[in-house]
């Protein structure tokens, strides 16, 4: 049984709210604030610098206070071996509200998170890339199957439908789209705060040749702590 409440305004709404060719339906709209820009339309290109941290505040209009929810984040259009896949950018669950004054979404603490937010980072002058956040009601005793977990880690290759169905979250309650392009006129800078500093030292190393539009960037002053190591090192020795 979902541990949810919500309101009878979902019950009638036909239109979906996720980017075009998106496996999975969300209706109606998710309230959604990235950095000071809060999305409208749905659809929104948004900056590199905007998307450096997760949403700063999440509305869901069809909240009732009670119960749980999980968050997802995904981006539809990473290249590889000639055509584009999913990625996992966000995944959060025990997503609670606080208030129904407001119906603006209380997160866990980002360390909860089943996979911490990582920062848009398409490739350079790549189509600009469609990220659908979908919020589900949370089933009790909600769990990641065995084999999502390696993907919690490397993200790309996600398949949304296929994790809905097997975690029976059901149809999204709400969703939202934005859209990111990195066009070369903006540098990522991983350091731009303690978040974005997370989710940048939590992307891999090293990817796959053909893929180069892997989620977040890796943290600077790690490879540079690392070449200064073994620059101190060379003259020592």
């Amino acid at each position: 049984m979902v541990n949810w409440v919500f309101g009878a305004a979902l019950a009638g709404v036909a239109s979906a709210t996720v980017a075009p060719g998106f496996p999975v339906k969300g209706s109606p709209d998710l309230n959604v604030t990235w950095a000071n820009n809060n999305v409208s339309p749905t659809g929104e290109l948004l900056s590199l610098a905007d998307t450096a941290e997760a949403p700063s505040q999440i509305s869901a209009p069809v909240w009732t206070q009670g119960g749980h929810a999980v968050l997802m984040l995904v981006d539809l259009d990473v290249p590889r071996n000639n055509t584009r896949v999913q990625l996992l950018h966000w995944l959060t669950a025990n997503v609670t509200m606080p208030s129904t004054d407001t119906q603006t979404l209380k997160l866990e603490d980002p360390s909860k998170d089943l996979a911490p937010y990582r920062r848009p980072s398409p490739p350079l002058h790549d189509i600009p890339h469609k990220y659908t956040l979908l919020l589900f009601a949370q089933p009790e005793n909600f769990t990641v199957p065995a084999r999502f977990k390696s993907l919690l880690q490397s993200r790309v290759g996600w398949d949304t439908a296929a994790f809905v169905n097997a975690t029976g979250l059901g149809n999204a309650l709400a969703a939202d789209w934005i859209r990111v392009q990195n066009t070369g006129n903006e540098t990522l800078n991983a350091t731009a705060s303690s978040s974005a500093t997370s989710t940048a030292s939590s992307a891999p190393t090293s990817t796959s040749t053909d893929y180069t539009g892997m989620a977040g960037a890796v943290e600077p002053r790690a490879w540079m702590g690392a070449a200064l190591v073994a620059g101190l090192m060379a003259v020592l020795l």
